[in-house]
């Protein structure tokens, strides 16, 4: 019943008691038959007007109760839960008893002999203990840490209660929606599909005939239908009397596999119409995407073949006479379709090749619209990409310019050429310089990846030693190394002899990176760089350090833009994950490959490779670039 009619029927009922009230008694001695009581019989207590007004102010007042208390019932139901109720919940434990207390303290004799020991939850404090010492037993150290321990355990015990009771309130309202789910579907069901008319059927012996009454006039036994704890039917069974336990626990056996099989065909309705639903879709997209094929300008949409010869159908005339006809349909969409004149006599034989052809037509079609439709978008993601790195390569320009000025004006100062510095000064403006210098690093990391996508990176090719690099790379990154008590230097059997033709400048950046790199994951150990040669044209340079390792599954993962091995918040290296991708974008230019070796475990480190040409021939790739 619904609150309206509730509230309907409590007025209908309050308003028959107001007109009883208001009229006005019967005279039992005004009735022929009424005999007059004795004058010796007690008087009976009669109810007054006055009474029955009080009865029913009384009953009001305790129905707007009862509705307030619905209201406020339903209010917490709908709202948020919380984590702590608002009142405040304690007991007092005072010789042999538990006394609860709601909002105040227990009255103590002496305030400053309290012992408090807070209750912590998640964090948070939820309350405290409080210990009133008698005056014959102070409390010793002991005591206290048993206070501690005893607060401990009730603040874990507390919060377990709390998840407890949160656990199990979302577990009722989550049964509570899935049996709201469940009946609105079925109310759903039986409203499409039989129009609020509910469904039965009667056997008996061997005929199944519909039923269409709410229940049988008679039964020996009834067994309730139900799909999670919902209810969707009754089964009535007439036994004449003769059912035993078995029999009935047959048949609510029976009554369990009907509604789940009743069930399963709902959702067997429900899945079949939206698969409907979707295949409608899906015709319809079919259909407006060819349409606004067939609507671009200077498109051919059909072709006439004649003996040898394939002609645009717009510059034939069709024949008038047709002798076959064959659609042409994707996804139960009309597309098209496939005409063939002078056949005069068409055999069955020949309708099934015409309609094997057809098909196969269609589904040529619709593969070379598609394969048009991935070209163009193809384009477009091309030019959005050159339109992205364009911006990059401006943006970090623009953004470079004013740095070098801050940069510049910083040194000025430091240099003293406008005046002494006090020591803070001095200090904030090293870290200015400092942090600027790393941003600057960033930008032109974001502006070397920038150019190199967009085919516009230059190389100044020279002819030089690598055992003259490597040793400026050490000394430039040495300092780096001594901080993470990191030993750096060239192995022994690298040879100092090699040259190579290529960008010198490149080239370094490439090393920079790769052994900041591996600075930058090893702690307590050592790098060691080695040049040789692989056969008479190439030349690998590797680079060896005993950090952490690199797990085989990232080995290839790191080469990629703005990717790290950590990308967690709280990794210890820092960077922005452009220094390898851009190296090994260096390394191809020139005609060579970077790698990466490891097992992956802590203490053996990694080994990165670079295999360069010894003569390197970058032009034909620099102008497929820029074409």
């Amino acid at each position: 019943m619904s609150n309206d009619q509730s509230r309907k029927r409590v007025k209908k009922l309050f308003d028959t008691m107001q007109q009883l009230a208001d009229s006005e008694p019967p005279n039992r001695n005004d009735h022929p038959n009424a005999q007059r009581p004795p004058e010796t019989a007690p008087t009976a207590k009669v109810s007054t007007p006055a009474m029955l007004f009080q009865e029913v102010d009384s009953l009001r007042a305790r129905v707007a109760e009862l509705e307030t208390q619905l209201k406020e019932s339903e209010l917490r139901r709908s709202s948020a839960p919380l984590l702590y109720e608002k009142d405040e919940v304690g007991y007092a434990y005072t010789g042999e008893q538990v006394t609860p207390v709601r909002g105040h303290r227990l009255p103590v004799q002496n305030e400053a002999d309290l012992v408090k020991t807070p209750l912590i939850a998640s964090g948070k404090a939820i309350g405290e203990v409080q210990i009133a010492p008698p005056p014959e037993h102070p409390l010793t150290e002991e005591d206290l840490k048993l206070a501690n321990a005893i607060a401990q355990q009730a603040s874990i015990q507390i919060e377990n209660l709390r998840l407890l009771a949160a656990t199990e309130r979302a577990r009722a309202e989550a049964e509570e929606a899935t049996h709201q789910f469940t009946h609105r579907n079925w109310d759903n069901f039986l409203d499409a599909i039989h129009n609020s008319e509910r469904v039965g059927y009667v056997y008996d012996q061997s005929v199944v005939e519909p039923f269409v009454e709410p229940a049988p006039a008679q039964y020996d036994h009834e067994e309730i239908m139900q799909v999670l704890d919902q209810q969707v039917g009754r089964l009535f069974v007439k036994g004449n009397g003769s059912l035993s336990d078995d029999d009935k626990g047959l048949i609510g056996a029976i009554a369990r596999q009907v509604g789940q099989q009743v069930e399963n065909i709902r959702l067997l309705a429900d899945a079949s119409r939206a698969r409907a639903e979707a295949e409608e879709a899906t015709r319809l997209l079919t259909r407006q995407n060819w349409e606004t094929y067939t609507e671009r300008e200077d498109t051919v949409t059909g072709f006439v073949y004649d003996s040898v010869k394939v002609s645009p159908l717009e510059n034939e005339t069709l024949p008038t006479a047709v002798d076959l006809e064959q659609s042409l349909f994707v996804r139960g969409e009309p597309i098209g379709q496939l005409a063939v004149a002078g056949l005069p006599n068409v055999s069955q034989e020949h309708k099934d090749i015409a309609a094997a052809i057809a098909t196969q037509a269609s589904i040529h079609l619709e593969a070379l619209r598609l394969t048009e439709e991935l070209q163009k978008r193809a384009q477009e993601l091309k030019e959005l990409d050159r339109l992205k790195s364009a911006f990059l390569a401006n943006m970090s320009h623009e953004l470079r310019t004013p740095l070098n000025s801050i940069l510049g004006f910083t040194d000025v100062m430091l240099e003293g050429l406008d005046g002494d510095l006090t020591d803070y000064m001095d200090n904030d403006l090293r870290l200015i310089q400092k942090n600027g210098q790393h941003l600057l690093h960033l930008i032109n990391d974001v502006l070397d990846m920038a150019k190199i996508e967009s085919g516009r990176m230059n190389l100044h090719l020279e002819r030089f030693k690598l055992h003259e690099l490597l040793t400026e790379v050490t000394s430039i990154t040495s300092t780096l190394a001594s901080e993470k008590n990191t030993a750096l230097f060239i192995s022994e059997d690298s040879d100092q002899s090699i040259e190579v033709y290529a960008d010198n400048t490149r080239i370094r950046q490439v090393m920079i990176n790769i052994v900041n790199n591996a600075i930058k994951f090893t702690t307590n150990g050592k790098i060691a760089l080695c040049v040789s040669m692989m056969d008479s044209a190439r030349v690998l340079v590797s680079v060896k350090d005993t950090g952490v390792g690199i797990p085989a599954d990232h080995l290839e993962k790191i080469f990629q833009e703005f990717t790290q091995v950590d990308s967690s918040t709280t990794r210890k290296a820092g960077g922005t994950g452009l220094g390898l991708p851009i190296s090994r974008r260096l390394v191809e230019l020139h005609g060579g490959r970077l790698w990466a070796e490891s097992s992956g475990v802590d203490g053996e480190g990694s080994t990165f490779f670079v295999e360069l040409p010894i003569e390197a021939r970058v032009t034909e790739v620099v102008e497929k670039k820029e074409k």
